[in-house]
């Protein structure tokens, strides 16, 4: 019997994640011969970017566009479908191919104004594909709903019509190749991993083609995110309705299962495994499993048989897990895996010596130099066991952890851990504040962290801190207190995000809300319950429920970390790419190339009509028949439909977002072609012969006196105020002729990473 695992889309194209080699490797070391691995994330990003197939979704594009411009009314899902497939930037194939081959080369790869353009190539066409799956969007590798349908319904997780739409480039995927694909064919059982929320379409779709191609293939859905949805499903017998895409679930840690399964070959009647949910349709019974955890020691190494020219990176990484489970494991607002009587699952340890073989034969298999340790949190005794053992193994390899910051990482130890490969930490220090970090029940002391991340730095590790603000009652001098740390220990620090506080199901606070002096808001058919609303007690404020989809995290870090990529690029936190530059060049590299401020507008130098310069299209140049200025004004009332929904402890599911949209009036066509400047966040109305001038200086990439040249005598200053005013609301710039573009050195990085795109509604 032959198994195939996959890792569906959409996700990180630097490294594999690890999930499924854990699985290969347990059955094989129990004597599974017959198991394939197939990282579909890869594959599918690759594809995605092969040049006939961007021709083909550029023209996907332009045939939509062309039927919603000869419609004579367009509801709001159709003016925003328009609206992004009109202003999202089309990078070329050639500059797509191009990004890759920066990202994969060494030498490349580390000339950052080149790395910071091949990011940003990427990303806008990303998004550029997200405006394909509407009414999904992607935001960098990650799916989001933005409020127009759930994650969190099962009516949406099993729509069919919904899910053809948010993964439309995927189905087009699945049928031109996957449909035809030997090794699926081949196969016996299909199991899939989905490890985060925005991935649940992506799979839950992968699952309804493959059961449609071959029906009488089994299929398993497992992993983290399958995983937390049964346990935030309010109706546990709503779990039947994913039996339509699959044959059994496995929730929580999935080893035993898969080899159980494997041994049996049989999925049907009242057969039941180690967590693993079943359904006997003849009967009309679903069986719901005990959960049980695994001994980390009596688990096979894991194999990473992936194709590995086919990451984004010039170095290979893998992520590994020597222990699981958190060995504090009290903290308040902590709620992982699918323990019912502490935040996480039970802390458990791999041999050093297991550990250290497991990454041996993956360096001399795979010439592995980079491991991120991905855990909840890593002891300091069991770290500095796996340092020491790394030291005498002379192993040679680079890595990173998560770890509680700490009295005891001191400078002695931090060198240990420096000496062994350490490149870079993340701590969740969560708050400057000790009223809150009591709440918390963190364990840690205001006092002492600084001088931990000083030993940290001075060991020459990159100290990255995760933060949120907004927990419950927390003050508004608390939670500056937070940002005041942060400036303050800037020295320290090399990189780190600012989140908002998520309440979820089944945390202490959750369940013991009175002793943090909120209540909870009961919601209103929400399938699963994953985020909590509830009102701070002493005040007549509520804290919203928000999903992860719709948290700003990380993107609004209170003007005091770097401007940088966020996740999987280099800057965001735990990611290859960091690794990588750390390691290369220093820890405070990306101080150098990022601004520490976010919100400040920079305020264009004085022009001087004396003096000609380059003129820069920023936005995009639109012929529409519909009022792109209307078309805003709707997408914000959407957001405010949808804070509203959030604040009524409901959730935007497809269904409440159709009743909004009812009640909105359709946007009439008018008679004539206009004409616009627009980015995803600003639109302006231009007069044609203006259009036409800015058309004909981007073609020709015109300086500001020849495009003003294209007009009359009579009328060149007029339109030269009208440029300069575009100038000023940020939709062109001006560049002075010469100026060089800035390069990199090792010692001096002078160019500071951006997108010249407005933030999206």
């Amino acid at each position: 019997m032959q198994l195939t695992l996959i890792n569906p889309p959409f996700d990180d194209p630097t490294l594999p994640y690890h999930s499924i080699a854990y699985l290969a490797g347990h059955l094989k070391h129990n004597g599974f011969k017959q198991v394939l691995m197939r990282d579909l994330n890869i594959e599918f990003i690759n594809y995605t970017m092969q040049e006939e197939i961007v021709h083909s979704f550029y023209a996907e594009a332009e045939s939509r566009i062309v039927a919603l411009k000869q419609r004579p009314y367009l509801n709001v899902s159709e003016q925003e479908e328009l609206f992004a497939l009109l202003t999202l930037e089309r990078p070329s194939a050639a500059s797509l191919k191009e990004a890759c081959v920066v990202l994969r080369e060494t030498s490349r790869f580390f000339n950052y104004p080149s790395y910071r353009q091949s990011v940003e190539a990427l990303t806008q066409y990303f998004a550029f594909l997200g405006a394909l799956s509407y009414p999904a969007e992607i935001v960098s590798c990650v799916q989001k709903t933005r409020g127009r349908y759930s994650i969190f319904s099962v009516a949406d997780l099993l729509d069919r019509k919904l899910g053809q739409a948010v993964c439309w480039p995927f189905e087009h995927y699945f049928n031109q190749r996957l449909a035809h694909d030997r090794g699926l064919a081949s196969s016996d059982m299909i199991g899939i991993s989905i490890v985060y929320d925005h991935q649940m379409f992506y799979a839950l779709n992968l699952a309804r083609m493959l059961k449609g191609r071959w029906p009488e293939k089994a299929v398993i859905l497992g992993g983290t995110a399958i995983t937390q949805s049964y346990k935030y499903m309010a109706d546990k017998s709503k779990m039947k309705s994913f039996f339509s895409h699959c044959d059994a679930i496995v929730v929580g840690e999935g080893e035993t299962a898969i080899c159980e399964i494997m041994s049996s070959g049989d999925l049907t009647g009242r057969r039941q495994f180690t967590n693993t949910i079943t359904y006997d349709q003849c009967v009309d019974k679903l069986y719901l499993p005990a959960i049980r955890y695994e001994n980390v020691n009596g688990l096979g190494r894991p194999h990473y048989d992936h194709p590995w020219d086919l990451y984004l990176s010039p170095e290979r990484g893998i992520n590994y897990s020597p222990t699981r489970g958190c060995y504090w494991n009290k903290c308040t607002f902590c709620d992982y895996g699918l323990n019912t009587d502490k935040p996480t699952s039970p802390w458990r340890e791999r041999t050093v010596d297991n550990v250290i073989a497991d990454l041996a034969a993956v360096k001399q298999e795979h010439g592995i130099r980079y491991v991120y340790f991905a855990v909840d949190v890593m002891s300091p005794v069991y770290l500095e066991r796996i340092s020491d053992a790394l030291v005498a193994a002379g192993l040679e390899i680079y890595w990173g952890a998560e770890l509680r910051m700490e009295k005891v990482f001191t400078t002695q130890r931090c060198q240990k851990m420096k000496q062994a490969g350490c490149t870079c930490i993340s701590f969740g220090m969560e708050s400057g504040n000790q009223r809150i970090l009591d709440l918390i029940d963190k364990g840690t002391k205001v006092e002492f962290m600084g001088q931990t991340m000083k030993n940290m730095a001075h060991a020459g590790i990159a100290v990255q801190l995760m933060t949120f603000v907004d927990f419950p009652t927390e003050t508004a001098a608390e939670r500056e207190a937070t940002f005041t740390f942060v400036r303050d220990h800037a020295d320290y620090w090399s990189a780190g995000g600012v989140a908002t506080f998520l309440l979820t199901g089944t945390s202490i606070i959750a369940k013991h809300p009175e002793r943090f002096g909120i209540t909870l808001i009961e919601p209103d058919n929400v399938d699963i319950r994953r985020a909590i609303c509830y009102r701070v007690n002493q005040k007549t404020n509520e804290r919203v429920a928000l999903t992860e989809d719709c948290d700003a995290s990380f993107d609004n870090p209170g003007d005091v970390f770097p401007l940088t990529f966020e996740r999987p690029w280099a800057g965001g936190n735990d990611t290859l790419h960091s690794m990588i530059y750390y390691n290369t060049y220093d820890r405070h590299f990306f101080k150098r190339v990022g601004s520490t401020n976010r919100t400040q507008q920079e305020t264009p130098e004085p022009w001087n009509p004396n003096q000609d310069v380059s003129l820069v299209i920023d936005g995009v140049l639109i012929q529409c028949p519909f009022d792109l200025v209307e078309i805003i004004r709707n997408r914000r009332l959407l957001k405010q439909h949808v804070g509203a929904v959030i604040r009524s402890a409901a959730e935007p599911t497809a269904a409440r977002f159709a009743q909004w949209q009812a009640g909105i009036d359709p946007l009439a066509r008018t008679p004539e072609e206009q004409y616009w400047l627009s980015t995803q966040g600003k639109t302006v109305r231009l007069p044609r012969s203006i259009y036409e001038a800015l058309h004909q200086s981007k073609i020709h990439r015109l300086s500001l006196i020849q495009t003003s040249a294209l007009f009359p005598q009579n009328l060149r200053e007029k339109a030269l105020r009208l440029i300069v005013s575009l100038r000023n609301e940020g939709l062109v710039s001006f560049v002075h002729i010469g100026t060089e573009k800035p390069t990199i050195q090792e010692e001096e990085v002078s160019a500071v990473p951006g997108n010249s795109q407005a933030v999206a509604i």
